[in-house]
């Protein structure tokens, strides 16, 4: 190799070491300004996770106020079985604060119809269990929000224990293994008392039913005088639930009974509009027997407190079956039964 040749060689390896060192040090200096990500973890306050929990949950209840919402979130993605599915309690205004509402076990059914009291402290569940069983629960909605069951055990056996020691069934359908299945009635306008009906026999058409009350006062259940009348009469019609309170003034129960008639009259229209024409002699037909059983329900009711309470009582019986009515879950309740 000549002298020019080698001192060619040597400037081009130069040139060659040079443009890597400057490609090396643009890399290591790119790499430097990169700050390194953490995982995040996943958490409710996480955007991501909540974004994918607002794709995921599905708002299956409002509660009259509009101040709760019941969220359905399935565990487990697309496909999940019935028994994987969480219900969460959640606030309209805050959506970050909620509360899950708790199973009876980790295989339960969740509940499909939901019940808030007037002060929305207190919500009733209710869920579909198998063929001829349908079981309730009762729930404390706390503040902050928290959701607590106050009564020790399963509700389903308790509730129909106490219906039998109360005397307000003579046996126990649920224990025996027949069809045994809970229904709302109504919630006092004080939100003290909740009515319980209780259907259980060997056969769905002749079942026998009984009404008791929760207390939320007491956290027990309870008959009183109406009741027991009641759970003796063959007669159909419908019921209310006593407040513990005082009444209020015969004015107020007026106004607020006009108030939830308004309610119930755009309520009705809304179902006549969304079922089929074909359904809409039915649904009409419910009504009206559903009035028929609310005006019969009112003269029993008054018939058992002093003449000067007769107006008052009047109105509030109207003022718990017409907020029970307005609440009626699904929209199927406001079809006849079929036979």
């Amino acid at each position: 190799m000549t002298r020019n040749n080698a001192k060619t060689m040597r400037f081009f390896l130069t040139f060659v070491a040079i443009i890597a060192s400057a490609i090396c040090c643009d890399f290591s200096v790119f790499a430097a300004n990169e700050e390194p990500v953490a995982a995040e973890s996943p958490s409710h306050d996480s955007p991501t996770v909540t974004g994918q929990a607002d794709q995921k949950s599905e708002v299956l209840y409002t509660s009259p106020s509009g101040a709760f919402r019941i969220e359905f979130s399935p565990i487990g993605g697309p496909g999940a079985e019935a028994a994987t599915e969480d219900l969460w309690v959640v606030s309209s205004k805050d959506p970050s604060q909620r509360a899950k509402l708790p199973k009876q076990s980790a295989d339960s059914p969740s509940d499909d119809e939901f019940q808030f009291s007037p002060n929305e402290e207190w919500l009733f569940g209710l869920r579909h269990v198998g063929s001829g069983l349908r079981y309730g629960n009762v729930y404390h909605v706390m503040t902050p929000l928290k959701i607590e069951k106050p009564v020790t055990g399963e509700f389903n056996d308790v509730v129909w224990e106490n219906s039998v020691n109360l005397g307000a069934l003579k046996e126990d359908y649920s224990a025996a293994g027949v069809y045994a299945m809970t229904f709302f009635e109504a919630w006092s306008f004080d939100s003290s008392r909740l009515l319980i009906k209780l259907c259980g026999g060997e056969e769905k058409r002749s079942m026998r039913c009984g009404l008791l009350y929760f207390n939320t006062r007491t956290n027990k259940f309870e008959l009183t005088n109406y009741l027991r009348k009641l759970n003796k009469t063959k007669a159909e019609f419908l019921a209310c639930a006593e407040p513990v309170d005082p009444l209020p003034t015969e004015a107020d129960l007026k106004a607020r009974f006009d108030a939830l008639d308004r309610q119930l009259n755009k309520r009705y229209t809304q179902i006549v509009a969304k079922v089929d024409e074909s359904q809409r002699a039915n649904v009409r037909e419910a009504q009206r027997n559903w009035i028929r059983q609310r005006d019969e329900g009112a003269r029993f009711f008054v018939s058992l407190f002093p003449v000067k309470e007769n107006e008052q009582r009047r109105l509030q019986f109207l003022c718990d079956v017409t907020a029970a009515r307005i609440d009626t879950q699904p929209d199927e309740g406001w079809e006849l039964p079929s036979r």
